[in-house]
């Protein structure tokens, strides 16, 4: 009967003896964590497109709302809201898109 050398979880080791190669492992770990950031940034830098998305529907909705009451101070006041949350919110959303593209 023959046995081969295993690490503790069981499967195959890769040196003579039963010793796990550390550099081998260490490197895959590296892989892999690479792996899981760069899919990170692509999750969340297409959140953030989403979000932009949806917020400049909602805020065009915002703006067509207020035109419909007929009030000039309603329009006035939704178009400054909606102006004021599309500059900030471009600052915002450009500085987090560029820190996910580095």
């Amino acid at each position: 009967m023959t046995t081969k050398d295993t690490t503790p979880s069981g499967t195959p080791s890769g040196t003579p003896g039963g010793t796990v190669d550390m550099e081998a492992v260490t490197q895959r770990v590296r892989d892999l964590s690479e792996q899981v950031m760069a899919q990170a940034k692509r999750n969340g830098l297409a959140f953030l497109e989403g979000y932009e998305r949806v917020l400049k529907n909602m805020l065009d909705l915002e703006e067509q709302a207020a035109k419909g009451t007929g009030q000039d101070w309603a329009t006035m006041l939704a178009t400054t809201h909606a102006n004021f949350v599309r500059e900030t919110s471009e600052v915002f959303l450009g500085a987090m898109k560029d820190q996910l593209k580095s």
